[in-house]
């Protein structure tokens, strides 16, 4: 019977089985160069024409075993020149099976840990990674040394060079890599943009990793080190964002509930019969997976450290939610916080919350009396880190901010004067917080500066607006109406007298 092997989408009919030969003159040539290290070039040319046999033969095993061989021969010589040379000699000959060189290139990343110096490894790598570059079906051990290369690069303190090397891939095109071991390459590429600073890049990657993922318990860890390096990210832009971000951590791993076995089996296991009987069977299974689906996944019961760690991050997201500048997202946010659970452990994080969510004026010395030593615990709003200072004066800003939309709900009109009062501010100062909250259009405010005094108004919804205009035109339509028929009933009397006249 004739052999077939599918070659680059090509099929490819074997001329001859070599497998005899190989049995045969590999063992040979290992023993050769084994025994006496003078014959090794001697022991590698037998090997040479034996791949040029299997090779134009198109013997796919039996030339995968020699390019193995070949590249065995050089790693037990300690040959490490010997091998780059041959590797690169052998990838670019005529009509080489791509399965052959798979192999091949397989067995060298073994060997790249097996290196006596970093020099060597180094040039092992390059090797690799130049008679990889573009070669599809060898692109995961291309991409495992680019990360083992990048790794080398941040040891020796380059990790401009070490990002510059893991951007080059495009982990997320690659069909035959593992997902988990995509996300593991995508996170390292977004670790390293992080260390050189460019967050850009940073973001751009971010995107090429579905979150969903992360919805299978088993990739609980790389869920965790996602949201950090997101944290890390978006810490100082956004943080609305950063506490979405905590919100996720905060969430305990669940393990997966799997389908019993008289769930799990189908009609296939039992004796055919009736095609009715076979799709009502099948229908009775699918109801059956969605009720277990539809049930909630059991948590993992956790050590106290990790329900301690958990409420460190609810927190944190607590924080990060109020911190934020005000808008519908960020309202509906500290709504969803206030309902779990978890926050009745942190009673005083819980109050934070609730007062921001009242409708009611927050005094800065009683908040500060109140909470300043439970947040100064915190190492959010450390004096001594940077981030730490910018938290402190956007939770003095927070506080105003909110004052003055509780005092745009209850005012229409107000002394700029009895403003300061409220909030405890020179007047100024408030002039500038109404000016940012107008430019953001969070409230709707005019002030007469030589009567020093503030205009409120209503921010009014589409529909409010539309139902105003609706009212104006049958008003105007009204008195249209009523006009006609007065100025038709004066014509009618004029008519009239003018025909009595006459």
């Amino acid at each position: 019977m004739d052999t077939y092997l599918f070659d680059g989408g090509r099929i490819t009919k074997m001329e001859v089985d070599y497998e005899p030969a190989c049995n045969e003159k590999i063992p040979l040539a290992k023993e050769l160069a084994k025994k006496n290290p003078d014959a090794f070039h001697e022991a590698i040319e037998m090997m040479l024409q034996l791949e040029k046999q299997t090779r134009l033969g198109a013997d796919m095993v039996s030339c995968s075993r020699v390019l193995v061989a070949i590249c065995q021969i050089c790693f037990d010589a300690g040959n490490w020149n010997a091998l780059n040379e041959y590797v690169s000699l052998l990838v670019r000959r005529r009509s080489q099976l791509k399965q052959a060189v798979v192999k091949m290139i397989q067995e060298c990343y073994t060997y790249v840990d097996k290196t006596p110096d970093k020099e060597t490894k180094l040039k092992l790598i390059d090797t690799l990674r130049s008679v990889t570059e573009g070669k599809i079906y060898v692109e995961i051990e291309r991409a495992r040394l680019t990360k083992i290369l990048a790794d080398i690069k941040e040891a020796d303190g380059d990790v401009a060079a070490a990002a510059t090397v893991m951007e080059e891939l495009q982990v997320e095109t690659y069909g035959s890599m593992d997902k988990r071991e995509k996300v593991e390459l995508i996170l390292e590429q977004m670790r390293l943009c992080l260390l050189k600073e460019d967050y850009v890049s940073t973001q751009i990657i971010a995107k090429k990793i579905s979150i969903k993922f992360f919805d299978d318990p088993a990739q609980h860890d790389l869920k965790l080190k996602f949201y950090n390096l997101m944290i890390q990210l978006n810490r100082d832009t956004s943080f609305l964002k950063t506490s979405r971000h905590y919100q996720a951590i905060a969430e305990p791993p669940r393990k997966k509930t799997g389908l019993t076995p008289a769930d799990s089996s189908t009609s296939a296991d039992e004796p055919k019969k009736k095609d009715e009987e076979k799709k009502k069977k099948e229908e009775d299974d699918k109801d059956k997976k969605a009720e277990v689906s539809a049930e909630p996944e059991p948590e993992i019961e956790l050590t106290e450290a990790q329900k301690k760690e958990l409420t460190e991050k609810l927190v944190c997201a607590v924080l990060y939610c109020v911190l934020a500048p005000f808008d519908n997202e960020q309202s509906d946010m500290m709504a969803h916080l206030s309902k779990n659970k978890k926050l009745e452990d942190v009673p005083a994080y819980k109050e934070i919350l609730r007062l921001f969510m009242s409708k009611e004026l927050i005094n800065f010395d009683t908040f500060n009396g109140d909470f300043g030593q439970v947040l100064a615990e915190n190492d959010m709003f450390k004096d001594s880190t940077k981030h730490g200072k910018k938290c402190i004066t956007e939770l003095k800003d927070r506080l105003i901010e909110h004052n003055i939309r509780i005092i745009a709900m209850y005012y229409s009109r107000l002394h700029l004067t009895r403003m300061s009062e409220l909030l405890n501010l020179p007047p100024n100062r408030c002039e500038e917080y109404l000016s940012k909250l107008a430019n953001s259009d969070t409230i709707r405010v005019k002030i007469d500066r030589p009567a020093g005094i503030i205009y409120f108004t209503q921010k009014k919804t589409a529909s409010d607006i539309l139902n105003n205009w609706a009212t104006d035109v049958n008003q105007l339509m009204s008195l249209v109406n009523k006009t006609c028929h007065l100025i038709n009933k004066e014509e009618c009397v004029y008519s009239v007298m003018c025909a009595v006249e006459d």
